[in-house]
């Protein structure tokens, strides 16, 4: 309809006609092309009509305006916004006749000559008149749909963007936290109210532009979150933990790496990913009928930016009034303790704007004390004891073990020679004064430090101290190894040897601790657990050049060995490039110092073999003793499967006839690869001439994560209860050993490095290791990443708050108080420790005596 025509209908209203009338009785006949045209016309008649004859002018109030008083309310707006800004005061409510009628908005308004009472409102409305095509669904081009739904609830009055993503953020929260936790766990209340701010804080970007664009980035929003949340899922379901997304995001590329595990999750949980997918067909199908993306005028903005705060404010509060218990979720909240804890207490969303906060103050010494939990009495050692044994036969440890005279077995007061040797039970310290280095450092938070680690009471030397002293050494961090595959001992034989044989260790536990192998690596390596959220410690300790004085590596170079690390991935694989020579290794794996495996067709296998990585690296250092190598292996890596794993594929032909699921036999198959390459290492140290003078210990970085009910079934029995499935095998053996040493104190990846320092006679302080000599008289324990923990007679789970007592009484009140400041404490000082680069100020310091 062409602008002339529009002035052959549109004529000047009389006093008992409106403009709205012809607007309404044109409005059918118009394209949505000519609307424009159309409410161009209407104005221009207004504004001809407040020029000229006002008889017929309606009698003005005080809230009415003239046209030239709009058109000043306009001006520096170009003609688009005016026209914009008139189609928007036009709604359509379709009656129960079908015919289109045209209603004024409630909204304060400025009224156009030759309206009704209806007055032309300037402020975004819903709807406007775009003729036969209203019930349709379409999008106009102010952004807004031509029709509404016809539910009498919704008629013409459309959500507005802030209730909408609020319903779709508390919808992803619930839906995922009662997934995951259940919804009797007391924390929906909180997890609500914080996804109640991201929905409004996602709703002030979806009503900063016109409707278009604020209809697109409403569903670029909705896809983030979808994504987020599937993540958080996925993630989940593969690594038993969850996301920290600062942390994790410089590695999503190396998710390429297990797509097939990825995939085979997602369909594991088909239901929640089409679940989780329902926000966003409703943006993209629905939105437009039933979501009001109109442009809010500054003040709006700013009244909801303010209502923002002051619900952030009120949420808090409320958290402050759950503020009881060391890990309660205002805690959570201020201190981010882990992202497990933060997940489950306050969200998905509020994890990561935690995380988020937590990379931001991270700056390494800041100058403020490190808050320690106030503890009360702890339980020490019973003079005398020892949960150490022999098998009363003979010395522990044979000629090969560099004598040092504490050759004991059974109890302390048995000497295993004809006379009886005293031994050295001082406390393992270093000549160091701590309260001089805190003085020194002229910073509080190192001051801090060395009063909490000043008041431990360390472990004591024992008839194990320097018994491997002068040994090589080889370590082994043993990719997804669980004890319970030595249940299948036929297919591990000389691993179930070296465990029977040498130190054994009844009561070890892996736990999983935040960053797949790497957080494994770090436990094993450097005697401390890792965050549980945010950045990865290792490559933290890397990047920022931290003084790792306390490694194996470290403490052994000083001693003059040569310290070797291998790896049969890629050698800058999570940063390790980096890290590793910081740890004290001469790095070598895939693509610097190794070559990449290859098969006859010219492919490379995933994953590579073990085997060849013994084969070809054992004559590097076989004559530079004493040596220190570490092997970081990749055979026993998920997938667990024949197509998806190659050693279990190459080694399919072993399992074929057990009768257990395929995930098991694939699970065996590539882990017989690790067993055939210590099978070929003790045959080389054998001809070598260095197997009794080599101690060679063995831990895995993790549990099979991507299929933990496989350890049941290797086990024979539900291992879900007490954290079963986290128990595993420890191997500290050499060929020295006549007789195997049991242990039956609890301990776990953290305390290998301690108790390698105190065999090898290495001048370490236990003070500033987190974990503890497990052949000490210290009582055990351990620690998992939510906080629970595992003594030798109880068993505390910290998201249940239950306790299980393995022996002895019930501990008190009082006592489990104690127990979870001082497991909170070692928490706080492991942060602390690779924060602060807290080793450096004691080599500083050392290294000057």
């Amino acid at each position: 309809m062409s602008e002339d025509r529009h002035k052959e209908t549109l004529t000047k209203p009389t006093a008992t006609e409106t403009l709205e009338t012809q607007v309404t009785s044109k409005c059918s006949e118009t394209s949505d092309q000519d609307f424009d045209s159309l409410l161009k016309e209407a104005l221009a008649i207004a504004e001809e009509y407040a020029g000229g004859d006002k008889s017929t002018e309606p009698e003005k109030t005080v809230e009415d305006s003239t046209p030239a008083e709009i058109q000043d309310s306009v001006d520096g707006e170009d003609e688009a916004e005016k026209v914009s800004d008139i189609r928007r005061n036009i709604y359509v409510v379709k009656d129960d006749t079908s015919k289109d009628k045209v209603h004024s908005n409630d909204y304060e308004s400025l009224q156009v000559p030759g309206m009704t009472k209806g007055k032309m409102n300037r402020r975004v409305t819903h709807e406007r008149i775009n003729g036969k095509d209203n019930s349709e669904g379409k999008m106009d081009g102010t952004g807004h749909s031509k029709g509404r739904t016809s539910h009498p609830l919704l008629a013409g009055v459309p959500f507005n963007a802030s209730i909408f993503f609020v319903l779709i953020v508390i919808y992803f929260e619930v839906l995922f936290h009662i997934n995951r936790f259940g919804a009797d766990d007391g924390y929906l209340l909180n997890i609500i109210l914080f996804a109640i701010i991201v929905g409004c804080v996602c709703s002030v970007f979806v009503q900063l532009f016109s409707p278009k664009v604020n209809y697109i980035i409403a569903i670029v929003i909705t896809l983030v979150l979808t994504v987020f949340y599937l993540a958080h899922l996925i993630y989940n379901s593969v690594f038993n933990n969850y996301l920290s997304i600062v942390g994790t995001i410089q590695y999503g590329n190396q998710a390429a790496d297990n797509t097939a595990t990825v995939a085979e999750n997602i369909g594991g949980n088909w239901l929640m990913v089409l679940l989780f997918l329902v926000p966003l067909l409703v943006v993209v199908l629905l939105s437009r009928k039933i979501c009001d993306y109109r442009r809010n005028h500054i003040a709006e903005t700013v009244v909801l930016v303010l209502g923002i705060v002051a619900l952030h404010f009120i949420t808090v509060l409320a958290l402050v009034l759950q503020n009881d218990g060391l890990y309660n979720p205002y805690q959570v909240y201020k201190e981010f303790t882990s992202v497990d804890m933060a997940v489950e207490e306050l969200g998905a969303c509020e994890s990561f704007v935690l995380d988020v906060r937590e990379a931001f103050r991270r700056n390494g010494d800041n100058g403020e004390s490190v808050s320690f939990v106030k503890t009360g009495e702890l339980p020490t050692a019973v003079a005398g004891d020892d949960q150490t044994s022999g098998d009363g036969s003979g010395n522990d440890i044979g000629a090969g073990a560099q004598s040092t005279g504490n050759e004991y077995s059974g109890s302390q007061a048995e000497a295993v020679t004809e006379e009886a040797v005293t031994v050295d039970v001082s406390p393992n310290v270093m000549d160091i004064d701590l309260a001089a280095i805190g003085e020194a450092s002229g910073s509080d938070t190192i001051a801090s430090m060395c009063d909490y680690f000043n008041s431990l009471t360390p472990t004591n030397k024992n008839k194990y101290t320097g018994v491997f002293e002068g040994f090589n050494l080889i370590w082994i961090t043993c990719e997804g190894f669980s004890g319970y595959l030595l249940e299948e001992e036929e297919y591990f034989p000389t691993i179930s040897y070296m465990a029977e044989n040498g130190f054994v260790f009844e009561n070890y536990y892996q736990p999983l601790w935040y960053g797949s192998t790497l957080g494994g690596e770090y436990a094993n390596l450097l005697g401390m657990m890792p965050n549980d959220g945010g950045y990865l410690n290792m490559t933290y300790a890397g990047s920022h050049g931290n003084d790792l004085y306390f490694s194996i590596a470290n403490q052994l170079n000083r001693q003059g060995y040569t310290s070797i690390g291998y790896h049969d991935n890629s050698y800058d694989y999570y940063d390790r490039d980096i890290s590793h020579p910081v740890l004290g290794y001469d790095w070598r794996a895939n693509g610097s110092g190794l070559e990449a495996q290859k098969l006859e067709s010219g492919t490379t296998p995933w994953p590579q073999s073990d085997l060849i990585m013994v084969q070809d690296t054992f004559d590097e250092y076989k004559d530079e003793t004493p040596f220190n190598v570490y092997y970081l292996t990749v055979s026993g890596h998920i997938v667990y499967t024949f197509d998806g794993n190659y050693m279990a594929y190459k080694n399919k032909a072993l399992v074929e006839e057990l009768d257990c699921s395929e995930t098991m036999k694939a699970y065996i198959a590539s882990e017989y690869e690790t067993e055939l390459a210590l099978s070929e290492l003790i045959k080389d140290l054998k001809a070598a001439g260095l197997y009794e003078n080599t101690v060679i210990v063995l831990a895995g970085d993790h549990v099979p994560y991507d299929c933990m009910d496989v350890l049941s079934e290797l086990a024979g029995k539900n291992l879900t209860d007490n954290f079963e499935e986290y128990r595993s095998k420890l191997i500290i053996f050499s060929g020295a050993m006549e007789t195997p040493v049991k242990v039956d104190k609890v301990c776990s990846s953290i305390d290998i490095l301690a108790t390698v320092s105190n065999l090898m006679g290495l001048d370490y302080d236990s003070r500033l290791l987190i974990g503890q000599d497990i052949l000490s008289d210290s009582p055990g324990i351990v620690y998992f990443p939510d906080r629970s923990y595992i003594t030798d007679n109880y068993i505390y789970n910290s998201s249940t708050n239950e306790v299980t007592v393995k022996s002895g009484a019930v501990p008190s009140d009082d006592e489990l108080e104690n127990m979870n400041a001082y497991v909170a404490n070692k928490f706080t000082a492991a942060k602390g420790i690779c924060e602060n680069d807290f080793w450096r100020y004691v080599d500083e310091y050392y290294s000057q005596k």
